[in-house]
């Protein structure tokens, strides 16, 4: 289904429209990965948008514009090929439909004598057989029930109560604080072409001489205030919000530039979203990590280095994608300690927005998370185990396309104060 998905979007139907590529390779994403229950109105414009989670859907009709601009262009690629499998957008839903058309049966007549014989053969089957169909339908009926058991036991054990890093940031009682990136301070980096330090940040000390900037360039810079948050942070936040709801965890957000150092010194467990170009936060916790992010100044990007290279592994994972282009990208998902307190740390940062994105489609499956962990000898619900997972990302036209593990590793457990 992707490599037929990968197919609409580059045919003549869709290239004129990117807004519909990736509307559409959104959606089919979701569904394929089982989140079909996000694709609301609200949701798609929030994630897909970048409106504000309260925007009024009445007035902005952006979603359903671009819904029934996709319906047209599905229809269009559908006359114009013979392709088997379809993608339907059923009108008035955003959740997409997949279908393979039907192959067209081939029947051979019977002889003539054998339809004569056709009666006495069904009074032989009439009652043989219809012990024997009974006897397959109790046998379907315990098969079915346990599955469902199965099933619904299994669904308990992914349950966020059940799997790290979720049954340890999601305690009854305690906060879990989520911090928004800070897509501003990425874009005054590309201004000025410096690199901001993470102590600059804390110290809101952005450009060393302000005063010798030209005037357009100051206004720019006073425009870039840190009001703004991305959309893919916004998405994992509602995200993680539905896994709260299960417990009486409180859930409380922050754009990065609102806050200094000290309010990191805290027992409350953290949720730190991008990379620490865009949210430079998360460089408190890249000592703890085996992957973390550097900026190569010859190359003007975030790459990945590898501080402990294991057999086959590079020293470092040099994206190819810069945001919203095709190519490679890369993502991390660690948990690690808040250092001197008691509270746990997430990480969810991506080489672009759409690594940031993938990361947190991944942290976010309770199901497919822990299938990763068990995989690399990591039990999901077991105690606290600090852990990292990098991820390549396959982006294309702005998308996360696809993604795969390539690294888990255990990290060790920051002693407690």
């Amino acid at each position: 289904m992707r490599e037929h998905l990968r197919e609409v979007v580059e045919s003549p139907a869709f290239k004129g429209s990117r807004r519909c590529q990736q509307f559409l390779q959104h959606i089919v994403g979701k569904a394929l990965s089982g989140r079909g229950d996000e694709l609301k109105e609200r949701h798609l414009g929030v994630e897909l948008f970048g409106r504000s989670p309260s925007y009024d859907t009445g007035d902005d009709a952006i979603v359903r514009v671009t819904a029934s601009d996709v319906r047209k262009r599905l229809h269009q690629f559908y006359s114009e090929t013979g392709s088997e499998i379809r993608i339907e957008l059923p009108s008035g839903s955003y959740a997409p439909e997949f279908r393979r058309t039907a192959v067209r049966d081939l029947t051979v007549s019977a002889p003539v004598a054998e339809a004569a014989e056709a009666p006495a053969r069904a009074r032989w089957f009439s009652g043989r057989w219809r012990r024997v169909a009974l006897f397959g339908a109790l046998c379907v009926g315990v098969a079915a029930g346990v599955w469902l058991w199965n099933r619904q036991s299994a669904a308990g054990r992914t349950s966020p109560r059940h799997v790290l890093p979720w049954s340890m940031l999601l305690q009854d009682g305690r906060q879990l604080q989520v911090v928004f990136a800070d897509p501003d301070i990425s874009a005054m980096q590309e201004l000025i072409g410096w690199q901001i330090s993470l102590s600059d940040y804390a110290n809101r000390r952005y450009v060393a001489n302000p005063e010798a900037l030209g005037s357009d360039m100051q206004r720019a810079l006073r425009i870039l205030r840190g009001a703004n948050v991305p959309s893919v942070d916004a998405g994992i936040a509602l995200t993680i919000s539905r896994l709260a709801a299960a417990t009486s965890a409180r859930l409380k957000t922050h754009t990065a530039r609102s806050l200094q150092l000290r309010d990191f010194k805290t027992d409350d467990d953290l949720v730190i979203l991008g990379s620490p170009r865009s949210n430079p936060w998360g460089g408190l916790f890249q000592e703890q990590l085996d992957f973390d992010f550097v900026y190569d100044q010859e190359l003007q990007r975030e790459v990945i280095r590898n501080k402990r290279p294991q057999a086959g592994e590079p020293a470092r994972y040099v994206p190819t994608a810069r945001g919203w282009d095709t190519g490679d990208a890369f993502a991390i998902v660690a948990l690690v300690g808040n250092p001197n307190q008691t509270g746990q740390v997430l990480l969810m940062a991506g080489t672009n927005a759409e690594g940031t994105g993938a990361a947190g489609e991944l942290a976010t499956n309770c199901v497919q998370l822990a299938r990763t962990l068990q995989a690399h000898g990591i039990e999901p619900g077991g105690p606290l185990r600090h852990f990292e997972i990098l991820l390549r990302v396959r982006t294309m036209a702005g998308s996360p396309n696809t993604f795969e593990v390539i690294a888990c590793r255990r990290l060790p457990n920051s002693p407690s104060p």
